[in-house]
């Protein structure tokens, strides 16, 4: 990964494992997300983040932190994987 999807890695398992209130989500059973609303709050809340580099960063993540819902449109964090 690179320097700017690190930051992302990060940013992703600040919200989505520890507070996703500070950008205004409320996550769905089981810690799921809508990867849009995640995409419109963090850039509501100042971020520069798109879909297209969420996915990757699920993608290029050694560590597996987050997995994506099989329909394609829903993220969360893996439970008992440590940031």
């Amino acid at each position: 990964m690179n320097r700017r999807q690190t930051k992302i890695c990060k940013y992703l398992g600040f919200v989505l494992r520890h507070h996703p209130e500070a950008i205004g989500i409320q996550p769905e059973a089981y810690g799921w997300v809508e990867i849009d609303a995640l995409v419109a709050n963090a850039n509501a809340a100042g971020k520069s983040i798109t879909r297209e580099l969420v996915l990757q960063v699920v993608e290029l993540d050694e560590r597996k932190a987050f997995v994506i819902s099989d329909d394609g449109q829903r993220i969360r964090a893996v439970v008992g994987n440590a940031n």
